[in-house]
């Protein structure tokens, strides 16, 4: 063969690359494409989360404003058996222990040596959209609880009798219990 043309045959280690080749490239697309996917998925998911914590705290906020500008009716209460209270405790400190996981997840994705910079920045910011969010609820969550104590602290009964002194205060007790 002189026309300089290489020879097609099986003892031809191009011909073996070549095939390696074909068989490895598509599978490295399907792997960028399963990035792309898993990196769009986490992005999608970190927004419902931002979004959803971000109604929640304004619901929050909206009720801890219009229980502080009501009037206070004695005997009337919010939460009689701090059930409200216990629910709005339970929600933010869930949260307050959730929030290290997302920056642990955060601080993972540095050393992810499959992302690009620009794919490192876009789920940053996703993540760090989302921890502020959350971060937001739990302090509007914090702050309802805290309007429900003090209206409920508020609407309790004046003491039937006002001492002037612990003396007195001593006194009416000994009294009461003769």
């Amino acid at each position: 063969m002189a026309s300089g043309r290489v020879q097609m045959s099986t003892e031809n280690p191009t011909i073996a690359l070549r095939d390696k080749l074909t068989a490895l490239a598509p599978s490295m697309e399907g792997s960028s494409l399963y990035l792309l996917r898993a990196i769009d998925e986490t992005i999608d998911s970190l927004q419902a989360e931002e979004r959803f914590a971000e109604a929640m705290a304004g619901a929050a906020r909206r009720l801890e404003g219009e229980i502080r500008a009501a009037a206070v009716v004695t005997g009337c209460y919010l939460d009689s058996d701090d059930a409200a209270i216990n629910q709005i405790e339970a929600g933010y400190r869930a949260l307050e222990e959730y929030l290290p996981g997302l920056l642990v997840k955060k601080a993972a994705i540095d050393e992810d040596a499959q992302l690009d910079g620009d794919q490192c920045e876009l789920l940053h910011t996703a993540y760090d959209r989302c921890t502020a969010a959350l971060a937001a609820l739990v302090e509007a969550s914090k702050d309802l609880r805290a309007a429900v104590i003090g209206h409920d602290l508020a609407a309790e009964p004046p003491p039937a009798e006002v001492f002037d002194s612990s003396e007195a205060l001593i006194a009416s007790l000994r009294a009461s219990s003769a």
